[in-house]
């Protein structure tokens, strides 16, 4: 009795899913799953299909877009129908249906974001712009506030402020490329590569920049004004939010 019941309510729900389905998909491929044929998806066990069925629900509510969806069906419909003649069910090849289609809805989201990742010296002219400006914006408010000895051993000379925004730039983009990816396993997440990139690029830049003040001549390396850096740091710290909009950067650190 339970069985009739169970059956009936799965009829019903696939009547629907046809319906809903029937106007948006090619004649040739109709099915209650997108893009997978019908004659694929009336050779799943009844257990397999509402399996899917409760992804699909799943997926649609999380608006995981068409395409992506049609790519997992076809797969997994094969693979199921392959199960099947050895007597696996779906459960026993993906697990719970809630668990597959978060899977799947991690790395729909994990692709979009790629594929909406800017470019490496896009990212690198934002890290640049925003961390050269703080800094800048730093060394003049110390100029303004700080002893003369400070204002000395502080101030960076034009060209080292310069190569403080493309080596800072640069640190930013190598580090961005590195950052963890928290929908991965346990201890796949890369926290270890991130650390080790992101303090060697941060060593090198302050490095680089130490040594610039240090032998680059006064007479082509000449200090700014307090005012000056001032100025300069939101000067730039504008250009970087008004570049920011404009090209829509996506990726970067901040």
């Amino acid at each position: 009795m339970k069985d009739k019941q169970e059956e009936k309510i799965l009829t019903k729900v696939q009547e629907v899913e046809r319906e809903e389905h029937q106007d948006s998909l090619p004649s040739e491929e109709s099915s209650i799953l997108t893009g997978v044929p019908q004659e694929k998806v009336d050779q799943l066990t009844k257990r397999n299909l509402k399996f899917l069925l409760d992804i699909d629900r799943q997926l649609r509510a999380s608006h995981v877009s068409q395409s992506n969806c049609q790519a997992v069906y076809l797969e997994m419909v094969d693979t199921l129908l392959e199960g099947q003649k050895d007597g696996h069910t779906a459960k026993h090849i993906y697990g719970t249906p809630s668990e597959t289609s978060q899977i799947i809805i991690n790395k729909a989201v994990k692709e979009e974001e790629n594929l909406e990742k800017s470019p490496d010296w896009q990212i690198a002219v934002d890290g640049g712009l925003m961390l050269g400006a703080i800094f800048t914006l730093i060394t003049g408010i110390f100029g303004l506030t700080g002893s003369s000895s400070v204002q000395d051993n502080f101030y960076m000379g034009i060209i080292t402020v310069i190569l403080n925004y493309a080596i800072g730039g640069y640190a930013m983009m190598k580090t961005a490329k590195v950052l963890p990816n928290l929908d991965a396993p346990k201890g796949q997440k890369g926290y270890g590569r991130y650390f080790m990139v992101s303090t060697v690029a941060m060593m090198a830049w302050i490095g680089l920049i130490m040594l610039s003040q240090a032998f680059i001549p006064p007479v082509i390396n000449p200090i700014l004004p307090p005012i000056g850096y001032i100025i300069l740091g939101v000067i730039t710290l504008a250009l970087r939010y008004y570049l920011k909009n404009k090209w829509k950067i996506v990726g970067g650190l901040f």
